[in-house]
């Protein structure tokens, strides 16, 4: 079987987390590999399972998109949508079994579902949090499923011609960005998209957090922009994004165009965070980077919610 090879790609949310913090960055992509395999070295192993590790709002958040969709291509076949009441119970039982499964086995040997090791909280110390701490993240969750049943898109989607469907967050798009000469894969998952009955193509990312300010996601629906312009033949001018709040204004249609000089300001910033990012990785084809070549985040803020503390002692206190 030949040997996996950690080769440089890029993506949204990476962007985000080397902005944040470098080093962190460095611990999910690199400091992280192998940790899988028999003869990885007990830190790298560790390193390996805190980073499978899930907060209580990517958990929910997780398998609310998971939920809504499974309930997309019923939905546009025939309309046809469970009740209410059996979605909330069904999701209930997923955080039921596996909050139960994560406090009672921190070990990651045997997740019990594909890609789920546990639950960050459940680390305890500067992670733990009181019981009633949980309830609030849950209850958002049955908000969020909910607020797609009665959201505007409901009606968009219902009896949809099957072509019309271009994306529904079934696997990972890559397309390729040329960088100082270099292809660059550039990995994006796309909740929702779809042709429209008015010929319109509505991209669409679900969230189940709070709403944002004004271009909070200017970066992600940008890059959307441009792969579906480059790469699937949709004229920008026919293209509309936004965010789809579930759990507070799901009703609400919050989608725009997107103008050229957005997606060319976006690219831009791209490209000069992955010259970043390269510039500290010593070989980009396999996967070699040397932990002290990544700076430390200044803010001692962004380093509350980071698993990863205690291989990083130059951390700010």
């Amino acid at each position: 079987m030949s040997r996996l090879v950690n080769s440089f790609s890029y993506s949204h949310s990476r962007g985000d987390l080397f902005r944040s913090c470098p080093r962190r960055y460095w611990f999910v992509r690199y400091g992280s590999w192998g940790g899988w395999e028999r003869e990885a070295d007990p830190e790298t192993r560790e390193i390996y399972r805190l980073n499978k590790l899930s907060n209580r709002y990517l958990w929910t958040g997780h398998h609310v998109h998971e939920m809504v969709r499974h309930l997309l291509e019923p939905l546009r076949v025939d309309g046809i949508l469970p009740p209410v009441e059996r979605l909330r119970q069904e999701l209930l039982g997923i955080f039921r079994r596996e909050f139960a499964h994560s406090r009672k086995d921190r070990s990651g040997i045997n997740p019990v579902r594909k890609g789920f090791f546990g639950l960050l909280e459940h680390e305890g110390g500067a992670f733990a949090i009181d019981e009633a701490d949980w309830k609030p993240a849950v209850d958002r969750a049955l908000s969020a499923l909910e607020g797609f049943t009665k959201s505007w898109v409901i009606q968009e989607i219902t009896g949809l011609p099957a072509d019309h469907l271009l994306d529904r967050d079934e696997e990972l798009r890559t397309a390729f960005l040329e960088v100082d000469g270099r292809a660059v894969p550039i990995h994006l998952k796309i909740d929702l998209a779809f042709r429209s009955r008015s010929g319109e193509v509505l991209v669409l990312d679900w969230k189940t957090g709070r709403p944002g300010k004004s271009g909070d996601h200017d970066r992600q629906l940008g890059l959307y922009a441009w792969y579906f312009g480059r790469d699937r033949g949709v004229s920008l001018e026919s293209l509309r994004l936004g965010p789809v709040y579930l759990a507070f204004r799901p009703e609400r249609r919050e989608t725009e165009p997107v103008s050229p000089d957005l997606v060319e300001s976006v690219l831009a910033e791209t490209k000069t965070t992955i010259r970043e990012i390269l510039s500290l990785i010593d070989d980009p084809d396999r996967g070699v980077a040397r932990k002290e070549k990544f700076p430390v985040t200044l803010r001692p803020s962004d380093c509350r919610d980071c698993p990863f503390t205690r291989f990083c002692p130059d951390r700010p206190r």
